[in-house]
């Protein structure tokens, strides 16, 4: 008996040929990267894209929820970045290596959000700005540890990969690196921290003496939510750091930009110490920033000067295609802010609110979690307060429902993290809430939920 799974791989196969090939083409020729974000549930490789859609190389149309991994908050191809981009590479150029005029504006409307910048450096990527802001926290308080929080991500240096052991406490977790290659010696210079736990405040308070910073996702983008709580739990987290003489750094590569113009900073109201951006920063082209106080930030440019100056650089940091892109996209949130922000997390609300209703009313083990405009589709309907209540790997359930959805026209990131756009639309929110809906009850009529 041929099963909705069955059905699905056949046609997937029959109408994404030339995404089929070149993807084993490519596998001759480079290595594509073992990261979750490009593991998808078919070969699928991108051709174009516009607004809040993508076309693969076979010539099909996708609903977009990876947009950028989130970098692309007002959707694909937006007339004013693209101007931004067309204009610097016809009139002026695209890399100088010095530094350029476009990252004064660009840092003035970082300054400018609802944030702890007093000062900005430039670099390339969220990765290299985490890695730098770690140096600069570690050189400013003349300690060595770093404390980062379970099912968090801040990077794929070797101090952004950490992962709590299963088999440790839930109070009391423990760091490890994901994947082989990170030396041992790494996970002196770390702590994992509880989240959402105040036995986390009372790790800090132990490892005071040791501990230069502690690095939090305002939201986590693994465990999408947005609660009073949670508000509450940074606040906390801001007083027990400057109790203990501890930096506070929030890493607002994913939330920067994205749930209010300043960010969870501004939405939640709590400052801290340095802050890490990248994502819609960019407007779509790489890069990265670090900024916070000024006594800090000092530290950037005190290199043989202050024995506690760091080292950071790099070919491409402050680019000016990235710096004229960023500023675009900025520079229109900055201005639309009283209705891009409302409209975009009310579609992500609208979107998680339409498929948790069907789920339950059909009684699905399945829920979705969002953050305003960021979401993920968990198969549970048990709650999640923290990383370690999601079901570890991907069951077969999983597997199909994300290759019925390709089939259905919505592209989802391997991460399963996912972001609505200001291009989306209530109509294209409800017409993805319908291709959802109809996907699970595929795999519900194959009797995997």
């Amino acid at each position: 008996m041929t099963t909705q799974g069955d059905a699905v791989r056949v046609r997937l196969a029959n109408k994404m040929v030339r995404s089929r090939d070149l993807t084993a083409t490519t596998g001759e020729l480079m290595n594509m990267g073992s990261a979750a974000s490009l593991e998808m549930p078919h070969p699928v490789l991108i051709e174009s894209a516009q607004g809040a859609y993508l076309t693969d190389a076979d010539g099909n149309d996708y609903i977009d929820f990876q947009i950028g991994f989130g970098a692309l908050v007002l959707g694909h191809k937006h007339p004013d970045i693209q101007k931004a981009i067309l204009d610097q590479v016809n009139d002026k150029g695209w890399h100088f290596g010095l530094h350029n005029p476009g990252q004064i504006p660009l840092a003035e409307q970082i300054i400018k959000a609802d944030n702890c910048a007093e000062r900005v450096i430039f670099c390339n990527t969220g990765t290299e700005a985490t890695m730098y802001a770690i140096r600069v926290m570690r050189a400013f308080t003349d300690k060595p540890k770093i404390a980062v929080f379970n099912g968090s991500y801040h990077g794929a240096h070797d101090y952004g990969i950490g992962i709590a052991d299963p088999d440790s406490p839930a109070n009391a977790p423990q760091w490890r690196a994901m994947g082989a290659g990170v030396p041992d010696g790494i996970a002196s210079h770390q702590m994992m921290l509880p989240y959402r736990s105040e036995a986390a405040f009372d790790l800090i308070r132990a490892n005071k003496g040791d501990l230069a910073g502690v690095i939090i996702e305002p939201a986590q983008s693994s465990n999408p939510q947005m609660g009073d709580d949670i508000g509450v739990f940074l606040q906390g987290l801001k007083d027990v750091c400057a109790e203990c003489d501890v930096l506070l750094m929030f890493d607002e590569v994913i939330t920067g930009f994205r749930f209010a113009y300043g960010g969870a900073q501004e939405f939640y109201r709590v400052q801290p110490d340095i802050v890490t951006y990248g994502k819609i920063l960019g407007g779509g082209c790489p890069i990265g920033a670090v900024g916070g106080r000024a006594d800090i930030m000092h530290l950037f440019s005190a290199l043989g000067s202050d024995p506690r100056g760091i080292m950071s650089g790099g070919t491409f940091s402050g680019n000016p295609l990235s710096m004229a892109a960023g500023f675009a996209q900025l520079h229109y949130l900055d201005t639309g802010r009283a209705e891009i922000y409302p409209k975009i997390n009310a579609l992500g609300q609208r979107l998680a609110d339409g498929i948790n209703n069907y789920a339950r009313s059909n009684d699905m083990a399945v829920q979705v979690l969002n953050a305003g405009s960021m979401f993920q589709i968990y198969f549970t309907d048990l709650p999640i307060h923290t990383a370690r209540d999601i079901p570890p790997g991907k069951s077969q359930a999983e597997t199909d429902f994300y290759l019925h959805l390709l089939d259905k026209g919505i592209l989802v990131p391997g991460t399963r993290r996912s972001f609505v756009s200001n291009a989306h639309t209530e109509k294209i929110i409800d017409e993805a809430i319908s291709r959802i809906c109809a996907s699970l009850d595929c795999i519900r009529e194959d009797g995997l939920i």
